[in-house]
Order: structure tokens, then sequence, then C-alpha cells
């Protein structure tokens, strides 16, 4: 079960909107490191999710992508605690176990998503997280736009959406049911950015203000534009 585009000629993770969320997304996930942590990152793109988990000094990645470009990027970066591998998902042996698994905007890209999960599952040392972060459905620009009449429903694919392969939007309750199909227990949840207006208009706002809308969504955890879930094997539970 792959992937069938590569849209890395569509899209920069580094100067994309997006990154603001893979900064802040990564502030929460290494709160959960300690000294000696191995990690396994799915889809590390060019890095930059890789770089900021690795910035602690206190783990060490392993970190798959499937386009050769992302990989040549990431790379580059020259991370010293950090290994790029190229590969797709279920055809790559990851070396682990790990203490954490990474998984940051996969689970909507995939056919069968609680294969994914359960694959996930299978890295986990005993007492490991598995990190999953997705597009919410009820951010709060999505409400806007359904008030106005854009959308129809909360989980429409946008255009982008379709250009980046997403299969379905789930919310946190769905991607919870999804963990349990896997064998997995959900035991932390939160939001991530209140994004009131689309990632064009966000573009246009200072970084101190973004961050600003990052502290909301401590006030407004169901409404963040990124659900982020921490998952242990249920046998951990």
């Amino acid at each position: 079960m792959t992937l069938t585009r590569d849209y890395s000629a569509l899209y920069d993770p580094d100067t994309d909107f997006d990154r603001h969320f893979t900064h802040a997304t990564g502030r929460r996930i290494r709160r959960w490191f300690r000294p000696g942590d191995r990690v396994l990152e799915f889809g590390c793109a060019t890095g930059l999710m890789t770089s900021i988990l690795t910035g602690t000094g206190r783990v060490t990645v392993d970190a798959l992508e499937r386009s050769p470009e992302y990989v040549e990027r990431a790379r580059a970066r020259n991370l010293e605690a950090a290994t790029i591998h190229h590969g797709s998902i279920f055809d790559w042996r990851p070396p682990g176990p790990f203490q954490h698994v990474v998984a940051a905007h996969l689970v909507n890209e995939l056919p069968d998503p609680a294969a994914f999960l359960e694959h996930c599952r299978e890295q986990l040392a005993p007492g490991g997280l598995l990190h999953v972060s997705l597009t919410n459905p009820r951010s709060l620009h999505r409400l806007v736009a359904r008030e106005m009449g854009l959308i129809k429903d909360l989980a429409a694919r946008s255009d982008r959406g379709e250009r980046f392969q997403t299969v379905e939007i789930f919310d946190d309750e769905r991607l919870e049911q999804l963990g349990r199909e896997a064998g997995l227990t959900c035991v932390h949840r939160e939001g991530v950015i209140v994004k009131p207006l689309t990632n064009a208009q966000m573009a246009d706002l200072d970084d101190d203000v973004i961050e600003g809308f990052d502290r909301l969504a401590r006030l407004l955890p169901q409404h963040g534009a990124i659900n982020y879930l921490i998952f242990v094997d249920e046998r951990d539970a």
C-alpha cells in the first residue's frame, strides 16, 4: 500500500504556510522525549519536522520519505542525529523498536488507514508513543466556510486536498476509532493553531500573531486547524 503521486513538484514544506503547523506540532511532540529515545518518523519530506525533533539533542531519528527530491533536501540538512531513508511505508523494514513513532498528515492519504496505524503500532517499543497529527474538519476556517455557503460538509475535500491525494478528512473521534481497530488506545489529544482564515489569508499575518493563534488552541482544543493525538499499544494502556 503506497501513495501513487509524488507531489514534491507541487509543494514546498519549507515555504508553504503549513510550516507553521510543522513547527507547532514538532514542539508538542518533543515535549515527550527522554534522553536516549529512538524516534521513527514516517513521511519526513524535506526534513523540517526532523530538524525540530532532533533539535532537543536528546534523541535519534530514523526518518522515511518516498520522494527522491525530498530525500535529497532532507539529507542536505546534515542532521547528525537523524538518518534519512528513501522508501515506501510498507516496503521498508524499520530498524526498531522505537520509543516514539511520528505520523504527521499521513493517515488521510492512505487507502487503508487502520492498516497503517497497525503498522505504526508494530514499530513501538513497550510503553512507546505513537504521535499522529491530522487536519481537523472542525477548524474555525471550515466552520466559517460552511456558514458562508462555500462548503456543505465540514469533511468535504478542498481543491488542495484533492491535489495532494487526501482520501478523507477524519475528525478526532474517527481517528480514535481507527486507532482502536489497529490495537491502539488514545491517551492524549490537543489542537494546534486556531485558524479562522484560509492558509493564503493567514500567510499575510506576522509570526507572532500565528503564535498567538497557537496559544489560543489551548482554549479551543476542538477547533484547532490540526488535531494532535497520542496513542499507545492497548496492551500498555
